[in-house]
This record gives structure tokens, sequence and C-alpha cells, in this order.
């Protein structure tokens, strides 16, 4: 892509991670991967698109909200084609007490109709190199345990599994009432 092109989109050229071209159908695409850590308004309600056909919608508003709480150092890769978001990834440094500073790919979402065609392959590269130039090790991934094809994709690229772990979410907005128990009762209890 010509910087005109990522000009229209509102990025800076010198933001780009990665360029690739790969054909489709016959055509050339030339496939640009843009590293920012504020995609500008023309491309939130593209990311919302591709959120809503993961189950996790949101409009243009929401997009910037959620984009402006994130953490400073969060950087969301964007693979496009003139001015469509054909995927983006979203990535962000993990730090915790039990283990060393990682990078980490909160998410990465490929529009369905663009999927096995090498963009999710750039976007994992272009994180990599991110990794890398941010001075980390390692590199994590976490995919829901349903989404296999996501984990076959990840083991073709020479990641390996480390944990299996589960996610426990309570809804704070709903009262727990005191007379409930707070822990389910023992085996053979009523």
């Amino acid at each position: 892509m010509s910087a005109p092109a990522a000009s229209r989109s509102g990025i800076a050229p010198s933001n780009a991670a990665a360029n690739g071209r790969m054909s489709d159908g016959g055509r050339t695409m030339t496939i640009q991967i843009i590293r920012t850590p504020h995609p500008p308004e023309a491309l939130l309600a593209q990311i919302g698109e591709l959120l809503g056909a993961e189950g996790a919608p949101g409009d243009v508003a929401t997009m910037a909200r959620r984009l402006s709480l994130l953490p400073r150092e969060d950087r969301i890769l964007m693979a496009l084609e003139a001015d469509r978001l054909l995927g983006f990834a979203h990535l962000r440094i993990t730090r915790d007490l039990a283990a060393e500073e990682a990078a980490e790919v909160v998410a990465i979402v490929v529009r369905p109709d663009h999927r096995r065609r090498g963009i999710g392959r750039m976007l994992i590269a272009a994180a990599e190199t991110w990794a890398r130039q941010s001075a980390r090790a390692r590199l994590l991934l976490r995919t829901d345990v349903v989404r296999t094809p996501a984990h076959a994709f990840y083991v073709a690229l020479g990641y390996q599994k480390a944990a299996t772990s589960i996610d426990f979410v309570r809804d704070l907005g709903i009262e727990r009432r005191a007379d409930l128990p707070t822990a389910p009762p023992p085996a053979g209890a009523r």
C-alpha cells in the first residue's frame, strides 16, 4: 500500500509494522500491517464489526471508550487493504508475580471471508516483532477451548500449549443473598 492510502486511514506511515502481497482469486492484494496505540475513528466501526462476528459487538462510541481505557503500552495491529480492515490483533505487556513479563496477544480476529489467506500469520509475525522490540522473550496467546481451528493455527506457527485454565466470572450487579451458600454444598448434602 502506498503512503497516501495509509494517510486516508488516518495513520502515519511511520507506524507501519509490515507489508505483504498475497493473491486472492487471481488478483494481488497489498496488505499493510499498521501498529498503533489508538486506531483512527474511521476504523473503529470496522473493529466493532469484526468483534461482533466473534460475539462481542461494539459501535464506534463503545470502541473509542474501550480504547481510551487501555493501558498506554497496549498496541493494536491492523491488517489493511486500502481502507478496509481485514483483521486486527490487540497486544499487551503482561505483568504478574508468578512469571516474568511477557508480550500477550489479547485478541486476534480476521474477517471470516479472509481467513486462511495469510493475514493471521502476518499479524502474528508483526506481534512477534513488537514483542522483541519491547525486549520481551515470550509471546503469550490465549484462546477459548472451543476455538479448535485457532489452536491448530497457533501450533502450526510453532506455539506450544502451556496451560489449561478456566475463567470464573461473577456478575457483581447481582446481589448475593446472605441465606444462599457461597460454595456448592458437599456431595450428598441436601
